[in-house]
Parts: C-alpha cells; sequence; structure tokens
C-alpha cells in the first residue's frame, strides 16, 4: 500500500486499471478509471456528511475506495454510505451518458460502459462490496421509520381522547333529571 498524507492507494489500483483499460493503453480510459474512482469515494463522503464521523483519509482500491476515520456509523448509515457510492457512480454514468457527443469516444466508452459495469459488480451482495450493505438500505429505512414511530406521541390517540372526554362531559351535563 502506498501512502500519500490522507490517501492510500492499494495495490489492486494497477490491477482494476489494467482490466478497466482491458490493457489497452490509451490515456482517456485510465482517466475515466480514476474519475469512476473519484465519483465513488466522494458518493461515500458526501453520505457522511451530518453525522459524527470524522473522514482523517481514504483508501482507494480496484473497485472503488473507503472512507478511514473515526466514530461509529449506525447500521442505516453505513448501508446509506455504502448505496452513495455506487449512486454516486450511476451519476457519473448518466451525466456522461445524456453528454456523449461531446466527450470523446474513449471517455464515453470509460464513463459509461466500463463505469457500468464495475457499479454493477459492486452491487454484488458480497462483503466487502458495496452491495452487501446497500441492499439493506430500504429494510432499514424502514426500521428506523417504525422505531421513530413507536417513539413519537401519537397526536390522533390524544385527541380521540380529548374528543370522548369532551363529549361525556357534554352528555353528563346535558342529562334529564
Amino acid at each position: 500500500m502506498l501512502r500519500l498524507g490522507p490517501l492510500r492507494l492499494h495495490w489492486s489500483l494497477l490491477l482494476g486499471a489494467a482490466l478497466f483499460c482491458a490493457l489497452t493503453p490509451r490515456p482517456l480510459l485510465f482517466v475515466g478509471y480514476a474519475a469512476v474512482l473519484l465519483a465513488h469515494v466522494a458518493g461515500h463522503a458526501f453520505a457522511v456528511l451530518g453525522s459524527r464521523l470524522s473522514v482523517s483519509g481514504v483508501l482507494v482500491h480496484a473497485l472503488g475506495g473507503e472512507l478511514v476515520g473515526s466514530g461509529e456509523a449506525t447500521p442505516l448509515r453505513r448501508s446509506a454510505m455504502a448505496a452513495a457510492g455506487v449512486g454516486a457512480q450511476l451519476l457519473l454514468l448518466v451525466g456522461a451518458y445524456a453528454f456523449r457527443d461531446w466527450l470523446a469516444p474513449d471517455l464515453v466508452d470509460a464513463l459509461v460502459r466500463r463505469n457500468g459495469i464495475v457499479l454493477l459488480l459492486n452491487l454484488l451482495p458480497v462483503r466487502p462490496l458495496d452491495g452487501a450493505l446497500a441492499w439493506r438500505l430500504p429494510g432499514r429505512i424502514a426500521a428506523a421509520r417504525r422505531q421513530r414511530h413507536l417513539h413519537e406521541p401519537q397526536p390522533t390517540r390524544q385527541v380521540q381522547r380529548e374528543v370522548s372526554d369532551l363529549l361525556a362531559k357534554i352528555r353528563g351535563s346535558t342529562k334529564v333529571r
């Protein structure tokens, strides 16, 4: 592993670049590979915003990257961070496809087709790939909503109770004696 300050480059980057570029040394394919990795890591970093987690570095490897830092992420936050990495790759893919007429063919190939392959690989539900956590996100969001709902005061029940009390008072005071 090569360390450049907070940036850690894993040896698998060389293998990933070779596979991503299909062993054809075309510069724009390498630029596209770097853009895919950057987008992936930026997606993870975006998901950390607003949390109590602190990022002290980035580990970049063949299929993306991981944030290095401190703090304990909740399962929901971990799933959101995993999904954000591949989500950023998807945004890059869609943007490159939309502007494909203005980009060089090798760059379009890297940012659309090859990025799509890496994105799909990353979505496999196998650790340590992002898919292992990202696919759990919908269930974890639903569980968090249920948990929050249990701890919130129930305004409907409170209103029903108050209306029942009011009706009981009204009925009690208008009874014929």
